[in-house]
């Protein structure tokens, strides 16, 4: 595809990085033009988008680092210098949006918001601005599929792209679009969703299922490497079906406790 927009002298401008920051941009403002409906003033929305940032940047490399760093040199040095030249590259989403709920639901606490009225705000626009992120993801060759023989099928042939040598020049299940495609999917649901009335915390529920589901399917297709394998699953799969998991048990918990209540 097209992992380098242009170049000026030594330097690269990635479209990875375009996009990942057009990411952030495209779900802050879809927000920002719909503070009204939870009367949440400009400074604290922004700080809540600043710390989800660096959070998610921050737990999405920790959690690359984790799972590759055997496949990233040798030696430690060579894994370290490896890790520090291609930091714009390497990023596992799942880490990030982990570390970026645990930041938030602590900055919230903190600030006595309504955690999970606000969190049912904040999570309509993740999958959209996941949706434009992964658009990068296809362009820079990343996260990408398994061998196919479907006509759908995309071939990464620039000399820069992030698909390996042996990917290179085949027909690959264009992964990334197929996650851009169920994240507008998802934004589309959780939006109307979001407009009904809910109880708190349903439209974050409902994120956590969607998503889940999302990704443990697509994992089946993807043909990057992505840690090691248990009971036939990626660390990505078995992290869905938890998320999947504790939610579907503290929704039975909360149905069982309303009857008896």
């Amino acid at each position: 595809m097209h992992p380098i927009l242009f170049k000026i002298g030594s330097f690269e401008f990635a479209s990875y990085g375009l996009m990942t920051a057009l990411a952030y941009l495209t779900g802050s403002f879809y927000l920002f033009k719909r503070l009204h409906y939870i009367k949440l003033d400009k400074d604290t929305f922004w700080n809540i988008i600043f710390i989800a940032f660096v959070a998610a940047l921050l737990g999405s490399k920790i959690l690359y680092l984790l799972l590759s760093w055997q496949e990233l040199g040798a030696t430690f040095g060579e894994r370290f210098f490896f890790a520090l030249k291609n930091f714009r590259y390497g990023f596992v989403f799942l880490g990030g949006a982990v570390t970026a709920i645990l930041s938030l639901l602590y900055y919230m606490k903190k600030k006595n918001l309504p955690v999970l009225k606000t969190a049912d705000f904040l999570v309509v626009g993740l999958p959209l601005a996941h949706a434009v992120g992964r658009i990068g993801c296809f362009l820079a060759g990343c996260c990408h599929g398994k061998p196919t023989q479907m006509p759908w099928g995309v071939s990464f042939t620039h000399p820069h792209t992030l698909v390996p040598p042996q990917f290179q020049g085949i027909a690959l299940h264009p992964t990334q679009l197929y996650e851009v495609g169920a994240n507008l999917i998802l934004f589309f649901l959780l939006q109307q969703y979001y407009k009904k009335p809910h109880k708190n915390g349903g439209v974050l529920a409902a994120y956590i299922v969607g998503y889940g589901v999302i990704r443990f399917v697509i994992e089946f297709f993807r043909g990057d490497f992505r840690g090691g394998f248990w009971w036939g699953l990626s660390p990505s799969q078995l992290i869905s079906a938890a998320a999947v998991l504790a939610v579907a048990c503290v929704w039975i918990f909360l149905k069982k406790d309303q009857k008896n209540g």
